[in-house]
């Protein structure tokens, strides 16, 4: 018998690392190296940063988002073998470009969701190398809403949101946020979380990118009052933070702010 939301708990576990330009295999083994540390149960969720498999290596990203499917395929083998929920995000080549895709993997296998990045970031130039996306993603998994977000989605209060008024219970969030605005990601995750009531856990890289933008980590995860649940510095780490999704609905009735909203005066 499947659990109720009020009676499901389980762990999310947040990786942060240094990304190594371009190789997918390093990265995955690094990957494994850090889920090698974890105490899993059946049922938890492992987080991965933005672009995980290759970072942002423009030189040469179609040839990585060409062989996105190693990584993907390893997800779906770790998800099956722990018996845990994947998500992060990897480059994706589709009929017109290469969207910045973060995929959802469940203990199975299988792929019930991905969400192309709608917001590509200027400064960096992702607007010049992807398709952005075009509409919010939430998911079913195990009788949760998942959200899902990449790195610049942060700053765009419109997309958290939708994904709150589309049911959300939790979003995941895949960063490379860097070191010198930091502390806006650990602002803007704990404000999601606390402005529409419901669990927000980012993952972000840390360390030189590789092209010489350093990463900021921080990793962290905030429950649905924006209380921040547990927070990484700029090292490579894990956070494993206790996650009872019930939690969303009994804060959302004990402090009604969302059923006050009046969009009909917003206009």
């Amino acid at each position: 018998m499947s659990l109720t939301k009020s009676e499901r708990k389980f762990s999310i576990h947040i990786l942060q690392f240094q990304i190594a330009l371009g190789s997918i295999d390093k990265n995955i083994h690094r990957a494994e190296q850090l889920i090698q540390k974890l105490t899993i149960a059946k049922g938890d969720l492992i987080l991965l940063p933005e672009m995980f498999s290759s970072g942002f290596w423009y030189d040469e990203l179609e040839a990585m988002a060409q062989e996105s499917g190693k990584a993907v395929s390893w997800m779906k083998s770790e998800a099956r073998s722990l018996g845990v929920a994947m998500a992060g995000s990897v480059p994706e080549k589709i009929d017109n470009g290469i969207v910045n895709s973060m995929l959802f993997v469940d203990e199975y296998g299988n792929v019930p969701g991905s969400y192309s990045k709608i917001h590509l970031f200027p400064l960096t130039g992702e607007e010049k190398a992807f398709i952005p996306g075009s509409r919010p993603v939430v998911l079913d998994w195990s009788g949760l809403r998942i959200g899902l977000m990449i790195c610049f989605d942060l700053r765009f209060p419109e997309l958290s949101r939708r994904l709150c008024l589309n049911g959300a219970d939790i979003i995941l969030v895949s960063a490379q946020w860097p070191e010198a605005r930091i502390e806006h990601f650990f602002n803007l995750v704990h404000v999601r979380a606390m402005e529409n009531q419901f669990f927000v856990a980012a993952s972000n890289a840390c360390g030189n990118d590789g092209t010489g933008l350093i990463l900021g980590g921080r990793s962290l995860c905030a429950d649905p009052m924006g209380n921040v649940m547990g927070c990484l510095d700029a090292n490579e780490d894990i956070l494993s933070v206790h996650v009872s999704p019930g939690d969303v609905t009994r804060i959302r009735k004990e402090f009604p702010v969302l059923s006050l909203r009046r969009p009909d005066s917003y206009r």
